[in-house]
């Protein structure tokens, strides 16, 4: 073997093995291999925004301790890898780094700018996912942005348009007015804020008791089209059917019979405007409301509006115009100051009480969201909620019960997907809008050998660049991101596709790794173009990841400046001991950063060095006199090559943590394994069999057929223990796996170099003689922790109290026994000799009494 190195440089020792990895293209998936044996991972591109973070760290070292275990167990793995960088996040990224503004630039330039600066943060991502380890095929790496990104990105724009999935429709849309731009209801959050509910007269033509509504947007009151009464509301008599008149703008509006409005909220009479909520979607549609909008692209107040027109009557049209006037270019939030001070003048303002508001706001921009009516593409989703629910449910959610959150969310939707974005660096929309005479307005989609297209810069063919427009608008981000899978096997359909023998065979995909926050989006998407392309599910499984918390339990952020540099954490720690850290946490789990774990992590790649350093030294020292010529454990019990019970034991313990371990993994259960691979390493061998096995490693000649026993027994532990532990820690383990079998063997994290469960010798090989044997070791321990002795201090006899001869409770193993308790005598007697010290095992199934040697007694 290889001579072991004097100590453990782990800095050294991950910049060679990345270097010979990246050499040896040791991660690459083979295409020669049988198409059953792939196992290929939908890994997600992560934003390209400048912020490295320690929850990449976290959940990205999380998939890929399951892509090492499916490699090394025989999975043929392709383990792609890209950036996601057409969205706004690289756009703001641009826009700091270079203190400019896209909004004011030429498209075109501003493109060029992100071109130049992306490349720079793309190899941070790579550099930190190198030094992380992460076993990814760098030859299969991919740009959301890049010609054969879009170009796929626009098949499946091309896919969905020709089976009338995909429309362009002038409809009220989620607007961010910070960032300018409609998004998906996938992109909205929640906020609560403290608020105001303002009780507000209307007048009722003709006279009579006003009529009095409760709203928190009062600046809406010029959008408003229709008032809406309960059926049972005790005014709904008189009520249905006539007009009020809205204050300040003295514009009639119809009052409609509504039973979805709810009569124990507010005043149990509602103003429908276009448009504050989604309900009042709902109603507008439904009573054919006028269209009046009050809210601009920017959030503000609209100047001229029409007062008097044949859509917007007014009893007085010059007032109307006048109060439109003074509120023109306020935001929303100064214009509901200014209005509501306009009608506590005139007396309309009866009531206000204070109120918490959950209101929708934009995921990126934390802007407060308004409804405008744009023109939008949307992917039609709401016709297909039990499709997508079915396609849900072909998939293995692990764990489980996050297939509930997605079937929530899409329980849940009231709008279609809309995937047009108003903003400049994105995959652009395939479509021209034609000018010739006769068919103005056309739509021009693009043909499959015409992508990857920007519109803005080519002409269709068939026609001159003065003759259409093109679509300026891009498409959201996450319409390129759900088509991951497809980036990879670079095909959409038969019909639109690179390369579709290949997609065939690797469509769908093994595994989806990803972060829970991003179900309703990134998952929910993929599921979604997969069931509207193909008619299938992206992948068998999906493993939903935590979050990664500060020290104190909460999530990380920029905000409350408690992010922590992944690279400082490398440094401190080594790459090793961090990714032992992620390995502790389960799916789905959040997780704090905890020193202490980093620390145990230190500890195991330590421990793990120096046991291996001491295996090492026995089998060099045996195998002087002679090579072991080791087979499989299971091989060298049978054959008596392993026959000390003792050694026996060990390998039915190792076979017990490989079938563990093994089961574990396969349920996508990687902390459960890592928990069972410690156990056995701390406790079954370290602890207990690296002590008990010293007696018949230190060779005085040749060695005896117990010691060869020891010799082949401590081979095939440590490298097992190099192999089980290295989807976990993978520089320390290659590092072992070299000195054991030499460079020359290449990497322990190739294909099929997990261990074998049918090479293992059987699990219950020797289990009564051993477990017994722990039980009197556990109890003399006992017997010398109580006394505040080492165990080294000299025993004159240990006793077994029963009876039979102790050789009947622990087999051939006296002399091992005698050793590990330095005791000088082992016997098995009725009873505790006078003056004995006793303590029972831990399982009380057995009582040792110890009587110290002559020199420790006198002490």
């Amino acid at each position: 073997m290889t001579p072991f190195p004097d100590s453990y440089d782990a800095k050294a020792n991950e910049a060679a093995l990345r270097a010979r990895w990246a050499e040896d293209d040791a991660f690459r998936w083979d295409p020669a291999r049988p198409a059953d044996t792939d196992y290929v991972i939908d890994t997600p591109p992560p934003t390209v925004s400048g912020a490295l973070h320690v929850g990449h760290v976290y959940s990205y070292t999380q998939a890929d301790i399951m892509a090492r275990y499916m490699r090394m167990s025989g999975r043929n793995v392709l383990y792609p890898i890209g950036w996601d960088d057409n969205g706004l996040p690289t756009e703001r990224l641009v826009e700091k780094v270079r203190k400019v503004r896209g909004g004011t630039m030429a498209r075109d330039e501003f493109i060029a700018l992100c071109r130049e600066v992306i490349p720079e943060y793309h190899q941070q991502f790579r550099d930190l996912f190198s030094r992380l380890a992460l076993s990814v095929d760098w030859s299969r790496e991919y740009q959301t942005i890049s010609d054969e990104s879009r170009a796929v990105s626009q098949m499946s724009f091309l896919d969905l348009y020709a089976k009338g999935l995909l429309e362009r429709r002038l409809e009220p849309t989620l607007w961010d007015p910070a960032d300018r731009t409609a998004i998906a209801q996938a992109e909205v959050e929640e906020i609560e804020r403290e608020g105001l509910l303002n009780y507000i007269a209307f007048e009722v033509e003709g006279g009579g008791e006003p009529v009095v509504i409760a709203t928190t947007r009062p600046e809406l009151i010029g959008a408003c089209g229709g008032l809406m009464i309960h059926p049972d509301h005790p005014r709904a008599g008189e009520l249905i059917g006539k007009r009020a008149i809205t204050p300040l703008y003295r514009v009639p509006v119809e009052i409609f019979a509504e039973p979805s409005v709810d009569p124990e909220k507010g005043t149990g009479v509602v103003m429908c405007c276009t448009f504050g909520d989604v309900t009042d979607i709902q109603w507008w549609r439904t009573h054919k409301l006028p269209l009046r909008l009050v809210i601009d692209q920017a959030g503000k107040m609209i100047a001229d509006l029409p007062f008097g027109d044949e859509g917007w009557p007014s009893l007085d049209p010059d007032g109307a115009r006048e109060i439109s006037a003074a509120l023109a270019g306020l935001k929303a939030a100064k214009a509901k100051e200014a209005i509501l001070e306009l009608l506590k003048e005139r007396g309309a303002v009866l009531n206000q009480e204070p109120t918490r508001q959950v209101i929708p706001a934009a995921e990126r921009s934390g802007a407060p969201l308004e409804i405008i009516v744009t023109p939008q593409w949307f992917i039609r989703t709401l016709d297909f909620k039990e499709e997508i629910l079915a396609k849900g449910r072909e998939i293995t959610w692990r764990p489980a019960y996050m297939r509930q959150r997605f079937e929530s969310w899409v329980e849940g939707l009231k709008w279609d997907w809309s995937i047009s974005r108003q903003r400049h660096f994105g995959v652009p929309l395939p479509v021209w809008y034609s000018k010739r005479p006769g068919e103005e307005g056309k739509i021009i989609v693009a043909s499959k050998d015409e992508l990857p297209v920007d519109p803005t810069l080519q002409a269709p063919r068939g026609y001159e660049p003065h003759e259409v427009e093109g679509e300026r608008d891009v498409m959201d981000t996450w319409a390129t991101s759900s088509v991951s899978p497809q980036l990879v096997t670079r095909s959409i359909t038969q019909e639109l596709s690179f390369d579709y023998e290949t997609h065939k065979r690797q469509f769908p995909m093994a595994l989806r790794p990803q972060a829970h926050e991003i179900i309703r989006t990134w998952a929910f998407y993929t599921i979604v173009k997969a069931l509207h392309h193909e008619n299938q599910v992206p992948w068998r499984d999906i493993a939903i990841s935590g979050w990664c918390l500060a020290g104190d339990g909460s999530k990380m952020s920029k905000s409350k400046g408690n992010i922590i540099d992944p690279i400082k954490l490398l440094d401190e720690y080594g790459t090793d001991p961090v990714r032992y850290w992620t390995g502790t946490s389960r799916l789905g789990q959040d997780t704090a950063l905890a020193v202490n774990t980093l620390k145990q992590g230190k500890r195991l790649v330590t421990k793990l060095w120096n046991a291996s350093k001491l295996a090492h030294m026995a089998i060099s020292a045996a195998e002087a006199h002679g090579p072991l010529d080791p087979a499989t454990p299971r091989a060298d019990v049978e054959s008596g090559r392993i026959s000390h019970p003792m050694d026996v034991w060990l390998m039915g313990k190792l076979a017990e943590t490989v079938r563990k371990a093994s089961e574990s993994f396969e349920a996508y259960e990687y902390a459960a394994a890592q928990r069972a691979i410690e156990a056995f390493f701390w406790s079954d061998y370290c602890d207990n069999y690296l002590e008990i096995v010293k007696r018949r490693t230190r060779y005085e000649g040749p060695p005896s057929v117990e010691e060869r026993s020891a010799a082949l027994t401590l081979w095939h532990a440590s490298d097992a223990l190099i192999r089980l532990f290295a989807p976990f820690i993978p520089y320390v383990t290659d590092a072992l796996h070299a000195v054991f079998h030499g460079e020359a063997a290449g990497t322990v994290h190739a294909c099929g170099h997990w261990p074998r469960q049918s090479d293992q010798a059987g699990e219950d090989a020797f289990r009564t003689q051993g477990e017994a044997f722990l039980n009197v070791l556990a109890a003399a321990r006992k017997v010398k922790s109580e006394a505040q002795m080492s165990m080294k201090t000299p025993v004159s006899v240990l006793t077994v109290i029963g009876e039979g001869p102790l050789e009947a409770l622990i087999g051939d193993t006296v002399e091992d026994l005698k050793a590990v308790t330095s005791a000088e005598t082992a016997l098995r007697a009725p009873a505790a000799p006078d003056g004995a010290r006793t303590a029972a095992s831990p399982d009380e199934s057995v009582q040792v009494a110890l009587v110290l040697a002559p020199q420790e007694r006198s002490e």
